[in-house]
């Protein structure tokens, strides 16, 4: 008895230190409901290149120039809304660098060079997992894209700097461009957002096309009888959301 009675009042101690409150801090959480978001995105594009244009490749191949680079990256910037499940983004891409491709090494090197590339475009996605932390989509849109590119051959001739708009070397093309517009479809994981004011992380893959093959042009020739070529795109995209999230429309 004399050890019993002690042993119960310790057990009564620890049953009453049992609360509600310690039981609910053990609790997972609920799950995030913001009705309504405003997202801005930054991100990092690496897609296939200009190598998938068959026409322009042709013309490289004929003059004995390499195959253009295997991938093109872009920066991406993006502006939507989400309600509830539903997404709809507007964005647009520039490539961060110039790439160069060129013919064997000898007389007269024909070099090949893409000048820039960018699109822009809209899109509308839902998401088709909806779970505590995270969000997957699946997204469609249409949009512009388009490429320019110079073709020049190098020369050990002199040329002196006053002159050097009266030089016309052969073989050159100073201007030849593409212009796409085109259907896109990819997949998205992002993180769900948790606050009212959130950063996420965000991956998305997909692949866009051309509507149909349209005809190079140049700013520097009036071309006739142009090939035609179609935009063809694989692609991963990874950066972040920056969002602004409501319970209500105009509540936080």
């Amino acid at each position: 008895m004399k050890r019993f009675i002690p042993l119960l009042l310790i057990t009564t101690q620890v049953a009453f230190g049992q609360t509600d409150d310690s039981t609910a801090m053990m609790s997972v959480p609920p799950k995030s409901d913001f009705r309504f978001g405003l997202i801005s995105e930054l991100a990092l594009v690496f897609a296939s290149g200009y190598g998938n244009l068959p026409n322009y490749r042709s013309l490289l191949k004929a003059n004995q120039v390499g195959s253009p680079p295997g991938a093109n990256t872009f920066i991406n910037v993006g502006l939507g809304g989400r309600l509830n499940r539903l997404k709809i983004m507007a964005q647009v891409g520039v490539s961060t660098l110039v790439s160069t491709t060129a013919s064997e090494p000898g007389s007269g090197l024909l070099v090949s060079r893409q000048l820039n590339a960018a699109y822009g475009g809209g899109m509308i996605g839902y998401d088709i997992v909806n779970a505590r932390n995270r969000r997957v989509y699946i997204n469609a849109g249409i949009g512009g894209m388009g490429y320019e590119f110079s073709i020049y051959r190098q020369t050990a001739q002199p040329v002196s700097f006053p002159t050097i708009l009266q030089q016309t070397p052969l073989g050159s093309v100073p201007s030849l461009s593409l212009t796409n517009t085109y259907w896109d479809v990819n997949v998205e994981y992002c993180q769900r957002e948790k606050r009212k004011r959130a950063a996420q992380n965000v991956l998305r893959i997909g692949y866009r096309r051309g509507f149909r093959p349209e005809p190079f042009t140049s700013d520097a020739f009036q071309l006739t009888d142009a090939p035609t070529d179609r935009i063809s795109q694989f692609y991963i995209q990874a950066g972040y959301y920056f969002s602004s999230n409501y319970t209500k429309l105009g509540k936080r």
